[in-house]
């Protein structure tokens, strides 16, 4: 096997060891001393398995964040390849998009002003509804009123959707971005969903009401 494509494999094995892990420090420690760490990390938001794909999205979130703060544009660029990957043009449609993007977007809130309102213009596109959702809870807990500017009309009428994975995630970013009472129309749905916690790397059942509620 050539050396690029071994090391290339061994830059993948190690990325896929620390997701499987979930350890927020090492990922930090890992994205600080690999250079290709955003590209490692974006090949593995195609993963099969579910949970290692979102938990790939909240690693690029952090790398990111440590990238800002020697080079702001090449997150730029991680958010611009990203949405490439998004579109019909680049011959496949990524699913986990929109979760990578608002992992990165709560991580480093200073690029917000140039790329919230991006990724909330596919709120309504498929294969992307839940993970723009999604997205938005993620970055209002970092940037709340921004998501409440940029998208706070169109979660409100999210919770009519019939879709309850969509309703769910629309009231976790609605109660995030505006307060409880935003999403108390749907305080007593009961219709089950399952959440990506990025504050502990599981994917969680919950209810519609639950997420409502606050208390997911």
């Amino acid at each position: 096997m050539p050396i690029e494509q071994t090391s290339r494999a061994a830059r993948r094995a190690a990325a896929r060891r620390l997701l499987e892990a979930f350890d927020p420090g090492a990922v930090d420690r890992w994205a600080s001393a690999e250079p290709r760490a955003p590209q490692v990390l974006q090949s593995l938001l195609c993963e099969a398995d579910e949970l290692l794909s979102w938990r790939a999205a909240e690693a690029l979130g952090r790398t990111a964040a440590v990238r800002a703060r020697r080079d702001p544009q090449g997150v730029r660029e991680m958010l611009r390849r990203i949405l490439w990957l998004m579109n019909d043009e680049s011959g496949g449609l990524l699913r986990q998009g929109p979760p990578a993007l608002g992992a990165v977007l709560a991580s480093v809130p200073g690029l917000c002003g140039e790329y919230l309102d991006v990724l909330a213009s596919f709120l309504e596109e498929e294969p992307f509804r839940t993970g723009v959702r999604w997205a938005l809870w993620r970055i209002a807990g970092a940037h709340p009123g921004a998501v409440a500017d940029a998208a706070g009309v169109r979660l409100a009428a999210s919770l009519l959707d019939p879709d309850p994975a969509v309703r769910g995630h629309a009231a976790l970013a609605l109660r995030a971005a505006s307060g409880p009472a935003s999403a108390a129309a749907v305080a007593g749905d009961g219709a089950a969903l399952v959440v990506f916690d990025w504050r502990a790397g599981t994917l969680r059942p919950t209810t519609v009401g639950d997420a409502a509620r606050g208390a997911f």
